[in-house]
């Protein structure tokens, strides 16, 4: 059996028109507020959660710097990097926020961007995270009040 050439050639188009698939997903445990979860390179993830004291906690899962912090270059679609300092444990790093501003532009970034590059201040790069889907499951955080934005 033949399949002509034209159904081929259709079936390839479709495909490539289609929407990529969602990195981020809600995970709606173990915490009340559930979690949005953003898949990236070389087993790398980034978690926003509600914080404590009105902040997002936005983690970097699956990276040990084997210290108790780091410095995280952070940057979102080219539009310049951003040194975030982090606590860290095991593979599991809280990027720590001077100011709710800060803390604000840095889930802003996540949701309305495309590619989060990553890396470690004065070592290269991690690796990077795209962001499809990271406004949907991060809306589903932040519709749990959390009590910030």
């Amino acid at each position: 059996m033949r399949i002509p050439l034209a159904s081929t050639f259709a079936a390839a188009l479709a495909f490539l028109a289609a929407p990529a698939a969602a990195q981020w997903f809600y995970d709606p445990g173990p915490l009340s507020s559930g979690q949005a979860i953003g898949m990236g390179e070389r087993g790398l993830s980034v978690v926003v959660e509600c914080g404590n004291g009105g902040l997002p906690a936005v983690l970097v899962k699956g990276y040990d710097p084997g210290a108790e912090s780091d410095i995280f270059v952070w940057e979102v679609d080219s539009y310049g990097e951003q040194l975030i300092a982090a606590q860290c444990t095991g593979g599991s790093c809280l990027l720590e926020f001077d100011s709710m501003e800060m803390a604000e532009s840095t889930v802003e970034g996540l949701r309305i961007g495309s590619l989060l590059k990553l890396g470690l201040y004065r070592r290269g790069e991690l690796g990077n995270v795209r962001l499809n889907g990271s406004d949907t499951a991060i809306s589903q955080v932040l519709a749990r009040d959390c009590g910030f934005f």
